[in-house]
């Protein structure tokens, strides 16, 4: 053969073995939709008006950009903002306008590149090809290292990075033509759109957010949410490398490899999430949605890894946040949490994709419940794009993956289970809901505490919901990020003080050592749950009572504490909370303080007769133990007066004037003690103008220690400025507290709960004159009286026996029993 012929044999080879080694077998759009879904997403677009919503909202937001960018294709051009040099040339607070400028042209091409897909006009092709043209131009020339937009690493892969993905994907096929052109502003001319210098930018891209440069992952290791922000980031640009090698390398680092900066999706992200299923921060920041739909988005891809069926209680998890809200539907808070932070529609909705195309029957009517009570409490399902959405800029998504949701939806899930344990947050909720008007006479309060990402430092805190308020919150997160780093955030609402909880010997406090955050000193051991009634989402025995008993072995502070809350119903509109809190140091006790913190414009004090308090100023709590937050935080209390020492009963009462709402609190007489009322900052997210005005705060000292002689209260919220409780008293086994006595008058009805709360279920009580007898930790007897009627009402949350005169109650193997006798 002529030496000429096989040289042009082995060039023709060795090009083909290039075709192959650089092939791109991935069909795009491939991230949000395929072409073959095409016809689908059509069909919702003429069905369905949440579809034809979000379908007009991207013309809206993006036809008059076009059609100024046909009569001057420089105009959109010259509104980007300048590049920065490299990822570290910003702070976080200097690169957001920076992120937000970019975001806005970037997303402005992601949406036209949207419209291209359902209209296939391409004037919107070629409006977002121009956009991309010019951030490649500037991106391709640089290495992963020297590769930003904003300036600040954490945010490109959260802002910027994501549209610039989505823009390719979805113009793939109009980018492939050979003789496409798109304006260049520095010439003023269209020029070649240069392919090979795309993908140079997007591997830059994907570089920079991998770090392959920098350490490798130490798989299992604990880690914030940052590499779950930003994953979106990378994985979409690892859908748009072409070669088909570098892009299943790129995939393996993203998945399985993982880097010190962006660590290993299995083996280092999804391991943190718990056997509950939820990622272990607090409660607004373990939504994360990306996590669900980074597991559909490779399930669509790579259905051969089959990664939904080995995350089956991840999404499940899913649902967990629904049984965390209180009756006005907003979150219960613990650490840096905001109630009013809602991210749990999409991943119902996300959720629902997956069970829809799994055929997993029983998630996807847990979807659609969650989601029509979501749709519900907003009036409809009102999907809106934000113009301007810096960070989840996932809205048009709803587009791809939203599904119908039936009126009516046949389940029998209840989301008002009387508890929920977060176990990685050692929080315990107790529920006690009615059926008509639960906002106002609904009860729900949390009592826990534990160290996490984003937690606080609070030993067994308290919150509680009622009348429509929260009326007893926990500190929860500042509105900016620049606020969570002032004096009033790092030295009381982070620490003890600025939360409902009980101080030992005036130096609780957290340990830096292990601290999720640095000079915070916010490490403290986890609250465990030892007891409750019913179990975690489990059916409850009665409709009256539930409880929930927490431990905290304090090893900082070298304590015990043992908190128990319990809600009791009386009627549909009346109910209170039962809080016991056992504490005792295991050095010396020289005092206690129990920390009530209420919303209102008034605090009054008074004896079981009415009599208002005494109160002098002091100046008790404007001490630390000068550590590097202040700790306990108590230098924050305003307008301190304190009573004189009294074994009294004591009454209070806290007034929310805006709509006459009370919070009636009881405290049984029996031990010495001394309450301070104080004013303290505002309290976060409050209701009708209370964001603004001070806390109300009471502040309760007993000395020695308060296990044997516990901290009792009672709690009655109430659309009423007299109490339906009558009174309260310490039940007592010699000198011990073990329980209370509440009696209640409702309506023509006298209600009196025996309530009996040892410190084990070992423990045995007898009381000869009330004829009653309990071997267990929590049980209740009431008796409700009417005329000469008497109903009597045996209930072992917790124990073995009960009897009470006559009437006996014994528990099976699960410890619990109600017995109702007329």
């Amino acid at each position: 053969m002529n030496f000429q012929y096989i040289k042009i044999f082995a060039l023709i080879f060795l090009a083909l073995c290039s075709a192959l080694i650089n092939a791109q077998s991935l069909k795009h759009p491939v991230i949000y939709t395929t072409v073959d879904e095409r016809e689908e997403v059509l069909s919702k677009i003429e069905k369905y008006d949440w579809a034809k919503s979000i379908a007009c909202q991207l013309h809206t937001q993006v036809d008059p950009h076009i059609k100024i960018h046909q009569a001057d294709p420089g105009a959109i051009l010259g509104e980007i903002p300048v590049f920065a040099k490299n990822d570290h040339q910003n702070a976080e607070s200097q690169a957001a306008p920076f992120a937000q400028g970019h975001n806005r042209i970037l997303s402005l091409a992601a949406k036209a590149g949207m419209l291209y897909y359902i209209t296939e006009d391409e004037k919107y092709a070629q409006f977002a090809a121009d956009i991309l043209a010019a951030y490649v131009d500037e991106i391709a020339p640089r290495t992963p290292q020297t590769t930003s937009i904003c300036g600040f690493a954490f945010y490109d892969a959260r802002t910027t990075y994501g549209p610039f993905a989505l823009t390719y994907d979805f113009i793939w096929n109009y980018l492939k033509k050979p003789d496409l052109k798109v304006y260049n502003k520095a010439t003023n001319a269209y020029v070649l759109f240069d392919q090979v210098k795309a993908q140079k930018a997007m591997t830059n891209i994907v570089g920079n957010v991998l770090q392959e440069y920098g350490k490798p992952d130490r798989h299992g290791k604990f880690i914030s949410n940052h590499p779950i922000l930003t994953a979106t980031g990378v994985l979409f640009g690892i859908l748009c490398v072409e070669d088909d090698m570098e892009r299943e390398r790129l995939f393996n680092v993203f998945w399985e490899t993982g880097t010190w900066h962006q660590n290993s999706f299995k083996h280092t992200i999804l391991p943190m999430f718990s056997d509950q299923g939820i990622w272990p921060e607090s409660l607004s920041y373990s939504f994360m949605p990306i996590i669900t739909m980074v597991l559909n988005i490779v399930d669509r891809v790579k259905p051969e890894m089959d990664v939904t069926a080995d995350y089956m209680h991840v999404f499940e998890g899913n649902f967990l946040f629904d049984y965390l809200r209180n009756p006005d539907r907003k979150f219960v808070r613990y650490g840096d949490s905001k109630r009013n932070n809602d991210n749990t529609a999409d991943l119902y909705r996300y959720t629902l994709s997956i069970a829809e195309r799994k055929g997993y029957a029983e998630l996807q009517q847990k979807a659609e419940l969650a989601l029509q009570l979501s749709y519900k409490a907003q009036g409809g399902y009102h999907p809106r794009i934000t113009p301007n959405q810096i960070f989840n800029n996932f809205q048009a998504l709803e587009l791809f993956w939203g599904l119908p949701v039936p009126k009516e939806v046949e389940s029998d899930m209840d989301f008002n289970k009387p508890t929920v344990i977060v176990e990685h947050a050692g929080v315990a909720l107790q529920r006690n809901a009615v059926e008509k008007d639960n906002e106002t006479y609904g009860l729900c309060g949390i009592i826990g505490g534990a160290h996490y990402v984003h937690s606080h430092l609070t030993g067994i805190a308290m919150e509680l919901y009622g009348a429509g308020y929260v009326m007893a919150p926990n500190a929860g997160l500042p509105p900016s990020v620049k606020e969570r780093k002032i004096p009033l955030h790092e030295h009381y609402f982070r620490l003890y003080a600025g939360n409902n909880t009980v101080i030992v010997n005036g130096t609780s406090h957290g340990r830096d050592e292990g601290s999720w955050k640095g000079m915070a000193n916010v490490w403290q051991n986890t609250v465990k749950n030892i007891a409750s009634e019913p179990k975690h989402l489990e059916e409850p025995i009665c409709a009256n009572f539930s409880f929930a008993t927490q431990f905290l072995k304090d090893e900082v502070n070298n304590c015990d504490q043992q908190r128990t809350l319990s809600t009791i119903r009386t009627s549909e509109t009346t109910g209170y909370y039962f809080d016991m809190f056992r504490s005792k140091s295991n050095d010396e006790n020289k005092f206690h303080d129990y920390i009530y913190h209420n919303l209102g414009d008034k605090t009054q004090l008074s004896n079981k007769n009415g009599k208002v308090l005494d109160l002098k100023q002091t100046n008790r709590y404007q001490t630390d133990i000068g550590d590097v937050v202040h700790s306990p935080g108590w230098r924050y209390f305003e307008n301190t007066e304190v009573s004189s020492p009294t074994k009294e009963a004591i009454k209070v009462r806290f007034d929310i004037k805006y709509d006459d709402r009370y919070m009636h609190m009881f405290m049984p007489a029996g031990v010495t003690r001394e309450y301070t009322k104080a004013l303290a900052p505002p309290s976060r997210e409050a209701r009708n103008g209370y964001i603004d005005k001070k806390t109300q705060v009471l502040a309760v000292r007993q000395q020695g220690e308060a296990w044997n002689k516990p901290y009792i209260a009672v709690f009655e919220p109430s659309t009423e400025c007299e109490s339906s409780i009558q009174s309260v008293e310490a039940l007592m086994n010699g000198d011990k507290v073990v329980g209370a006595i509440v009696v209640s008058k409702v309506k023509d009805k006298i209600i009196t709960d025996y309530i009996i709360c040892q410190d084990s279920a070992k423990d045995s009580y007898i009381n000869k004159k009330l004829k009653l007898k309990f071997d267990g930790c929590f049980g209740i007897v009431r008796t409700q009286s009417k005329g000469d009627k008497v109903q009597v009402s045996l209930y072992i949350g917790e124990g073995s026996k009960l009897s009470f005169g006559k009437n006996e109650l014994t528990a099976g193997e699960n410890n619990k029993a109600l017995k109702e006798i007329n």
